[in-house]
């Protein structure tokens, strides 16, 4: 174990994240270009990999809120990588590939996670800690008072854990005008946070050096309590909802700003609320969690996405997967499935923009991935919605997903697991 310490504090501070240092100076911002150098020239196309591409004839400045068109209001030329490479600056493998040239296939298998052995689960929480602790000498995340005005840009410093919570707080928030975000209420929902969680797990990897590293899911069906809340995992937590002093987790200090309706991105960590708080099952209305008959039921729903794409529609897969269309039943249920997990922690978790800051968000968010890889396997026919005027700003299919670099359209990760190099275990513990 003191070795594997030791190992981690020698690691560099080289985390990928959101806005890269060298598109945060005047020059980059001022001529809206983001075309970094990876080994001498602007997106490796000395070697091949990428150039630097215009987007000029897809840009509009009639811009309300800056998250809208991403990213547009920032850049309008970018790397495009050129076959299996990726990275903002063309620097890495897409997912599912490794090696220099990117041509080596690489597909990881990710566990449930009472079935990771005592090595795997020791790095995965050591892992944790050091994304956490260790500041990006490479990235930077933005912060503003007001989305909808460029004077209040600035850039700041951060760990590769708090970029994490940075881009899910950005693109949870809501647009000015609209009260909809581009994350959540609408067909994007399952494939941004499954980009989101491979976004984190090539990252780690990248900073570890370690190519094995996979975020575990856990099944939340196999359990009428959150059997992941003591100090053998994610921390037990006391009345006050408090994580143990035993746990990692009760030094972690939560970043942004909770005020979920404002315009503001305030992730700073000088915060009233300076600890993550978890009281699972303390709110007597989300006192219980999904059913494996939930799931089974979740599964069975035929059409992925409906108009109005929103938190009304009924026998919409996405919906009752969010858990906005509650299933009518002894129970009486506000919410359901991945929204009934998050109420059920009466706590951090249950801040859906700052959601993050609890780490329990990232196996939870790999079940919810894992049931949609089952959907696509009981419905291989299905396709993402066409774009439409009743899809929300940034969800349709031809967005390009907010925050990540370089740009990816939402249709993109409607596909099998495999094809982005990774698996589910079978949960039979």
């Amino acid at each position: 174990m003191l070795q594997f310490v030791m190992l981690l504090l020698l690691l560099p501070n080289s985390l990928d994240a959101h806005f890269p240092k060298p598109c945060t100076t005047d020059e980059a911002l001022n001529t809206k270009t983001c075309c970094p150098e990876w080994e001498g020239s602007p997106c490796g196309v000395r070697a091949g990999r990428g150039e630097c591409d215009s987007y000029n004839k897809i840009q509009t400045t009639d811009y309300i809120d800056y998250r809208e068109n991403w990213p547009f209001h920032f850049y309008d030329s970018l790397c495009r990588c050129h076959g299996n490479f990726d990275g903002f600056d063309c620097g890495l493998c897409k997912h599912g590939f490794k090696g220099h040239h990117c041509n080596i296939t690489h597909t990881t298998e990710r566990k449930e996670i009472h079935s990771l052995t005592e090595e795997e689960k020791t790095k995965f929480f050591n892992y944790l800690e050091y994304s956490k602790t260790n500041i990006s000498s490479k990235y930077s995340i933005l912060t503003s008072n007001d989305t909808s005005k460029e004077s209040t840009l600035k850039f700041i410093n951060a760990s590769l854990y708090d970029v994490y919570i940075w881009m899910h707080y950005y693109a949870a928030k809501p647009l000015k005008g609209t009260g909809r975000n581009v994350a959540h209420e609408g067909p994007a929902f399952p494939f941004w946070h499954r980009m989101f969680l491979l976004f984190f797990e090539r990252e780690v990897r990248e900073m570890t050096s370690d190519d094995s590293f996979f975020i575990p899911y856990w099944n939340w069906t196999k359990s009428d309590h959150c059997d992941i809340c003591n100090n053998d995992y994610f921390g037990e937590s006391d009345a006050t909802g408090l994580i143990s002093p035993q746990s990692q987790f009760s030094k972690w200090k939560p970043i942004c700003d909770k005020d979920n309706n404002s315009l503001g991105i305030i992730c700073i960590q000088d915060l009233k609320e300076n600890s993550i708080l978890r009281n699972p099952g303390g709110n007597p209305t989300f006192n219980t969690l999904p059913t494996s008959g939930d799931v089974q039921r979740t599964i069975e729903v035929s059409n992925y996405d409906m108009a109005e794409y929103n938190k009304s529609v009924k026998h919409s897969f996405r919906n009752i997967l969010e858990g906005y269309d509650v299933p009518q039943d002894f129970r009486q249920l506000n919410s359901a499935m991945h929204n009934l997990v998050h109420h059920y922690f009466n706590g951090t978790m249950t801040g859906l923009p700052t959601a993050v800051n609890d780490p329990i968000f990232m196996v939870h968010h790999s079940f919810v991935d894992k049931i949609l890889e089952e959907w696509m396997d009981a419905h291989p026919d299905a396709t993402y919605p066409e774009n439409s005027d009743t899809i929300p700003e940034g969800q349709k299919a031809d967005d390009f997903m907010v925050p990540f670099f370089p740009l990816v359209q939402n249709k993109y990760f409607m596909d099998h697991t495999i094809t982005f190099g990774y698996k589910y275990a079978d949960d039979d513990y």
